[in-house]
């Protein structure tokens, strides 16, 4: 699998997945992916609210939202969805960087799309977590 064909698959999952956190849809997440392993819609709501809140940020921006970029960062360098193809074939990562009101906010959606026996690549949220 090359980068280009996992972003065909990747992007669309993970635009759902973050317009569902910027919509505070929690409960659709997941319709696009499975959560990690324990984690609850509502648990997964409560942290993700919790860090808005703790931070002083209104909301998570829709995909795509544009996103100013500190003057020393090269805007044709910087990609909000990052993909990593596994070597051994067994998927891909896909990581986005989550922002508020067009900033930034440290944040980091991963989501890890594997195959399964039937070689479907199936989303799972891997991570959220602090850079």
């Amino acid at each position: 699998m090359t980068e280009e064909e996992a972003r065909i698959i990747a992007e669309p999952v993970v635009q759902n997945i973050v317009n569902c956190m910027a919509d505070r849809d929690y409960d659709r997440i997941c319709e696009f992916a499975a959560l990690p392993e324990g984690i609850s819609a509502a648990a997964f709501r409560n942290w993700s609210e919790s860090y808005l809140m703790e931070n002083r940020l209104r909301c998570f921006d829709h995909y795509g939202a544009p996103v100013h970029l500190q003057p020393c960062c090269d805007r044709n360098h910087y990609e909000q969805l990052n993909l990593y193809v596994y070597d051994d074939g067994a998927g891909f990562s896909a990581e986005y960087d989550l922002a508020s009101d067009g900033e930034l906010n440290d944040l980091i959606l991963i989501v890890e799309f594997l195959f399964d026996e039937n070689r479907n690549l199936i989303p799972h949220i891997e991570d959220i977590h602090v850079l």
